[in-house]
């Protein structure tokens, strides 16, 4: 039987070794132009669907220095929340080598949400506020902060009850482009 002085001499033994344990904290990534777009979003655990869907969508040879600078309008997780079940079950567990079904399930929300060159919010303005997306639509970017806009599709109109695809965080610069953080998912027409 065990006596009462090694019970909590085990006891404090534990203790001592949990505390003992170093907490690695999350590396974060710098956003200062170093590091590629897709190896930026994949690193940040907001954006993991938008990651797998430029991967699924077959978006990432269109990224990277050779294929000359992206914009991408990235939104955050909970932006898709309210996509179909299939393309949320393809986002969640991205499949290693998507079929072409797959690829057009989720191509034309990536291609909705990207764009060539890298226009930081204020190159935006000195185009009217209008970028021409991959899938050739006109996006109209309205500022209302220094880092932050609405956005909304030429000839889509808005859906009653839903709020307006706004940009949250802007000019998050990468070595093959710039992000955008989104609220949501621009919406092809």
């Amino acid at each position: 039987m065990i006596d009462r002085r090694h019970a909590l001499g085990a006891g404090g033994l534990a203790l001592l070794l949990a505390a003992c344990q170093k907490v690695v904290p999350p590396r974060i990534l710098p956003e200062d132009g170093t590091i590629d777009l897709l190896t930026l979003l994949r690193g940040k655990p907001e954006h993991r669907r938008f990651a797998a869907a430029l991967t699924v969508a077959g978006a990432a040879p269109r990224l990277g220095l050779r294929s000359g600078a992206v914009t991408l309008f990235a939104p955050v997780n909970e932006g898709f929340d309210g996509l179909p079940a299939p393309v949320l079950a393809l986002l969640d567990n991205p499949p290693e080598n998507p079929t072409e079904a797959q690829r057009a399930l989720v191509q034309p929300i990536v291609f909705a949400n990207a764009a060539f060159g890298l226009l930081r919010l204020e190159d935006i303005a000195a185009r009217r506020n209008v970028v021409v997306t991959w899938d050739r639509a006109r996006l109209m970017v309205q500022p209302t902060g220094a880092r932050t806009a609405t956005l909304a599709r030429e000839g889509v109109t808005p859906v009653a009850g839903r709020a307006p695809v706004a940009v949250t965080r802007a000019n998050v610069l990468a070595s093959d482009g710039v992000f955008h953080v989104t609220n949501a998912p621009v919406l092809p027409g």
